[in-house]
């Protein structure tokens, strides 16, 4: 698909119209007629064996500081610190008890603790006596050493979802957990219950799921939504060897990092993202997509590189949503209400990038010192931030960006820095976003945000004559 070239303001563009149930790039919808429950079907068949972990592993390691996996490897700041010991009861488990783990955590008691030994995970019997789900509220399954690279749940591409969660304040901490043939963690309300609230995940490494990495649902019923979630300082990585395995039929390309759908008040922060698309079949979702009417969400200094798309809030033009009963915009199909997408970097160094941040029906939404940067090898690039549909309402300020674009809706956007030359940044293509000597004219030149956050070092963006335009504050 081909777009116009954009209007003098460098905000508009014009674009052709598009069936909404087509996923083919440029900005697209990514429509799709699968049930939200992703798990409700039968494993599907895989050619030859799945690649063997030390494969699937390797190439996701911790590559440098920011990537969230080993003590070592851990971003500094408060929300990256280690679990507090657990309190309560607590179970020791090891791999050898690996049969017996789904049972153990179904039917333990709440507020129960599984404290892993090191070593890879891999359950036996059928699909669904391989799930580990969590049904009971306060359940944590974190590794002992604290190292989420010294303790893998490996599903084989055999088991759907790897960890379902149905009750409040789950946590998953310092584990890794790859090879779901759907999804390695699924977060869903149970048809007539409360909702679930306080679900974490910390620490972790998900990688090479079959469809999204993270999901999360209401009931079916859509009358328990899942609630005031985080995950903070994780790593989400489609490798090499797990592309093979993504979901093809529905779509062309059905996997994304975290996909939530109708719910309110989560915050995604200093997480890292590689590697999520497939190569020229189909259109991947998003490293973090909230829709579905999901409200108040913080996307904060997380650094996706080489996704198809970034961060999406909203996606359709119509269909389902959420209705609140402080009803904040009376009359309007909302995809998202408000949030807040800050602080984060996106770089693209690959052909099959699409678009940074995405704002489709997003009503409210602020989106402030965001560097997004695609080098020209991300051929097919439509966008750095783009704002679509007539009930979108978003501001965009202090972003350092190649472009954005506006395709329907209002959109504030003030200070902001298009066209940036890769050298205003050390690395685009690794995702190094620190200002260069050469960044002159992003120094200084932004405005002051009362919700500005920190930068991608934790530092505050009110240093100096006035804040820099992008992610760092230099």
């Amino acid at each position: 698909m081909t777009h116009a070239s954009p209007l003098a303001s460098g905000m508009l563009v014009a674009v052709s119209s598009l069936a909404l149930a087509l996923a083919v790039g440029c900005g697209a919808d990514s429509v799709r007629d699968a049930p939200e429950d992703g798990g409700a079907r039968d494993a599907a068949a895989s050619d030859g064996a799945p690649p063997s972990l030390d494969a699937a592993t390797a190439d996701a390691a911790p590559r440098d500081a920011e990537t969230p996996a080993g003590d070592a490897s851990v971003p500094p700041g408060e929300d990256c610190a280690p679990l507090a010991p657990p309190a309560g009861a607590v179970v020791n488990v090891d791999p050898s008890m690996a049969a017996d783990l789904p049972a153990l955590v179904r039917d333990a008691a709440a507020g129960t603790t599984f404290v892993f030994a090191d070593g890879t995970y891999r359950m036996s019997g059928d699909e669904a006596a391989r799930r580990i789900r969590i049904r009971a509220p306060g359940i944590t399954l974190r590794s002992a050493a604290g190292d989420a690279t010294r303790v893998v749940i490996d599903g084989e591409y055999t088991t759907l979802e790897t960890v379902s969660v149905e009750a409040s304040d789950a946590t998953i901490a310092d584990l890794t957990i790859t090879h779901a043939v759907d999804h390695g963690v699924h977060v869903v309300g149970t048809d007539g219950g409360p909702n679930v609230t306080g679900f974490r995940l910390h620490r972790a490494r998900i990688l090479d799921c079959g469809e999204q990495f993270l999901k999360v649902n209401p009931s079916g019923a859509r009358d328990a939504f899942v609630d005031d979630g985080t995950v903070t300082c994780s790593y989400f990585e489609m490798t090499d060897a797990g592309r093979p395995y993504v979901e093809r039929a529905v779509g062309g390309c059905y996997t994304g990092g975290i996909d939530v759908h109708s719910a309110r008040g989560w915050r995604v922060a200093q997480n890292r993202f590689v590697g999520i698309y497939c190569a020229g079949e189909g259109l991947a979702e998003h490293a973090i997509h909230f829709w579905i009417g999901s409200r108040d969400t913080l996307v904060e200094r997380n650094v996706i590189v080489d996704c198809a798309r970034g961060i999406g809030f909203g996606l359709v033009e119509s269909g389902p949503s959420r209705s609140y009963p402080d009803d904040p915009y009376p009359g309007l199909f909302v995809g998202h209400y408000d949030g807040v997408i800050r602080n984060n970097v996106i770089v693209a160094d690959m052909p099959f990038y699409d678009t940074g941040v995405e704002l489709h029906q997003a009503r409210g939404t602020l989106v402030l010192h965001n560097t997004v940067l695609e080098t020209d090898r991300a051929t097919a690039r439509f966008s750095s931030i783009d704002t679509r549909f007539a009930n979108s309402l978003t501001t965009v300020r202090n972003n350092l960006v190649r472009r954005i674009t506006v395709r329907g809706g209002t959109t504030v956007a003030d200070h902001n820095l298009e066209n940036v030359p890769l050298s205003y940044v050390v690395d685009a293509a690794g995702g190094d976003a620190h200002l260069t000597d050469v960044a002159a004219d992003a120094l200084d030149r932004g405005v002051l945000e009362p919700q500005a956050g920190r930068d991608l070092d934790g530092e505050s963006h009110d240093r100096g004559a006035g804040p820099d335009i992008g992610a760092d504050e230099r």
